[in-house]
């Protein structure tokens, strides 16, 4: 997936800045014919090219389908059809269609986040499906385990450490809003219920948040991991602090996880 990344990174930056085309980048540098280079200026605001939005579309789908294999587990995606026959004709339709929705928010989310922050700098970055994530997704779905990895968001290269940092450290602190927010409403939602929660429906709302809450912290802390390829790597060479505060808050959410939210 590093190399991937890097490769990825290299021909968007050179695609997408008007230097090369994409045949001309598919060249050795050396063999690149000489060419003035065309700087662009950053509109403030997203964009997006046709073919980022193929590969945004694919990785979705490819990660819409982890997250149905996710209802089977563990045994994959073959065993899934049962139980969702079983939640549509409970009246609980909505539990799998929203457990499902999180699954791809929290993927899209992450992702995007290191888009827009890269492109808030005036660097290039779009989304790329990468073969690797072609094979990780269907390792995922024939056997129900949550990888992220359909593909990469490429960016040029940052102008400073801390430009760098702050775009590796979107995409995880993306998933700790998202999970702290959850955490907050489950909090207000058994208030308003009381404790015990003994209503069906309100138990399985609170099942789908308690999923949408460690999805996002188990995603945000595994990114964190300060080792390259992975975010962590760049944000603890950055700003210990900040890794350190981030790391801490992912504990403490997954601590709430796994010994107060049984306890409703």
């Amino acid at each position: 997936m590093e190399k991937a990344r890097d490769r990825a990174r290299g021909n968007v930056a050179d695609s997408f800045s008007g230097q090369y085309t994409e045949e001309e980048v598919r060249l050795p540098v050396h063999e690149r014919p000489s060419r003035r280079r065309t700087i662009r200026r950053p509109t403030g605001r997203a964009r997006f090219s046709s073919t980022e939005k193929r590969d945004l579309l694919i990785a979705s789908i490819l990660v819409v389908l982890v997250g149905i294999s996710m209802m089977g587990y563990p045994s994959g995606i073959f065993n899934v059809i049962p139980r969702l026959i079983y939640f549509v004709s409970a009246g609980f339709w909505w539990y799998p269609t929203i457990t499902i929705g999180i699954f791809l928010v929290s993927f899209m989310a992450h992702e995007m986040a290191h888009k827009f922050v890269a492109q808030h700098y005036g660097q290039w970055s779009e989304f790329r499906m990468t073969q690797q994530g072609y094979l990780l997704s269907a390792m995922a779905i024939l056997w129900s385990f949550p990888i992220f990895g359909t593909g990469v968001v490429a960016t040029s290269r940052a102008k400073s450490l801390e430009e760098d940092g702050k775009v590796n450290l979107a995409g995880p602190l993306t998933n700790f809003i998202i999970a702290a927010g959850i955490a907050i409403g489950m909090l207000l939602l058994v208030a308003a219920v009381g404790v015990p929660v003994v209503d069906l429906s309100t138990i399985l709302v609170l099942s789908v948040l308690g999923y949408g809450l460690m999805l996002n912290a188990m995603l945000g802390a595994f990114n964190m991991i300060p080792i390259q390829p992975f975010d962590g790597a760049t944000v603890m060479r950055w700003n210990k602090t900040v890794w350190a505060a981030l790391i801490a808050a992912f504990i403490a959410l997954l601590l709430f996880n796994f010994f107060i939210v049984p306890q409703f």
